[in-house]
């Protein structure tokens, strides 16, 4: 009886031991967990600056390039206003030169070059939008 009694009193205290170990064991899993949540939003939060930075990048190189390129049309048509005053010769001879450098004229010339100008863009560079 004395042997059993020992034993259960061993056998006890092994179990108060062993749910004092698993006790610290979820102590420490429930503050790893909490540190994994608090970087995880951490690491959430820094992706959409990124993303955000990255994109206010983007759409500012993309309006700098839009520019660029408007710039370019314009100056293209303004080249070919003065070649024809150069010359003297207009499209269609000397009876047009007023239609010719009408602003609605120029205006719609220059349009005109700025939409050609985009589309050769876009044909050149298929991922932009």
């Amino acid at each position: 009886m004395k042997d059993l009694g020992r034993a259960y009193k061993q056998l006890h205290s092994q179990l108060e031991e062993q749910k004092r170990q698993k006790r610290a064991i979820q102590s420490v899993n429930k503050a790893n967990r909490q540190e994994l949540l608090q970087k995880r939003d951490e690491a959430k939060t820094a992706k959409g600056r990124l993303v955000t930075l990255t994109r206010k990048q983007k759409a500012k190189e993309e309006a700098s390039k839009a520019g660029y390129w408007s710039g370019g049309a314009a100056i293209c048509v303004a080249l070919f206003y003065e070649f024809c005053k150069a010359s003297e010769a207009w499209i269609g001879g000397a009876k047009y030169q007023s239609l010719w450098q009408h602003e609605a004229m120029i205006s719609t010339l220059t349009f005109l070059t700025t939409s050609l100008f985009a589309w050769v863009y876009k044909a050149a560079h298929p991922d932009s939008r």
